[in-house]
């Protein structure tokens, strides 16, 4: 099916910002509590080896948390491994947690940083984005992927859903998830729940953005399409595949200099 660029709530400025907060709280703690991303720890060691240092800059991290695990890991095998934090809605207070959990690791930016256009600071440093890359339309997806050219900087793309029969279905137990989950997310955000256990708005609001994220990823066709459009694209390697551990497929994408 070719990719819709279908409404997703968090998108718009307007946004309240306790609502997009919870909907990272969220996603993080689907993340952690299933080890999630367990499965690209191999990918995740390529981007780095091929990057010449030790240093990760992961952009859109929502909160962070989901690479709690990952980091923990890697540790073992790069002493010197430092994951810098950046989002063009930066969620400060979730990087601080997040930071409490390894604070030899992990690094963030309170400023916002676009992924389309890294700051200098951040360039030449294996890049990652985590079930965000859907939120970009074409033209500015290829700009994200430019400049990782441009800057001779590895990058990898990963997006937990797909257009497939599973993905579909675990969106039809996303409202349940919101109401017996919350308790047990932290932070307790006060002021969201009244909207998940009274007026069900923000079960609403994770389901849509569930379904619109599934029908806005992109396919293994059109990353390839993506990647052939770019100037000097051959002087990356480009792997386009996905993992698999469990029921839930991750998809990747991994381009690293010749």
């Amino acid at each position: 099916m070719k990719r819709i660029h279908a409404l997703e709530w968090e998108d718009l400025r307007w946004f309240p910002g306790s609502w997009r907060d919870y909907g990272t709280d969220y996603l993080r703690f689907i993340a952690v509590k299933f080890d999630m991303y367990k499965p690209i720890l191999p990918i995740l060691k390529k981007g780095l080896d091929a990057s010449g240092n030790q240093d990760w800059v992961d952009c859109a991290s929502g909160g962070g948390g989901g690479l709690i695990r990952l980091a923990s890991e890697l540790k073992k095998e790069y002493s010197n491994l430092k994951i810098f934090l950046t989002d063009y809605y930066p969620n400060t207070k979730a990087f601080e947690r997040t930071l409490l959990e390894n604070p030899d690791i992990f690094r963030f930016e309170t400023q916002s940083v676009n992924a389309m256009d890294l700051p200098a600071h951040l360039q030449n440093k294996f890049r990652t984005l985590f079930g965000a890359f859907h939120h970009f339309r074409p033209d500015d997806a290829r700009r994200i992927l430019q400049n990782a050219v441009d800057t001779n900087s590895p990058i990898a793309i990963f997006e937990p859903v797909g257009k497939n029969v599973m993905s579909c279905i675990s969106m039809l137990f996303v409202i349940l998830n919101v109401l017996l989950l919350t308790p047990f997310i932290r932070p307790v955000r006060w002021q969201v729940l009244p909207f998940i256990y009274i007026i069900p708005i923000i079960p609403l609001y994770v389901m849509w953005d569930g379904v619109a994220s599934i029908l806005r990823t992109y396919s293994k066709e059109e990353l390839q399409s993506l990647v052939s459009q770019l100037n000097n694209s051959h002087k990356f390697e480009w792997e386009i595949s996905k993992v698999q551990q469990g029921p839930m497929p991750i998809y990747y994408l991994l381009g690293t200099r010749k």
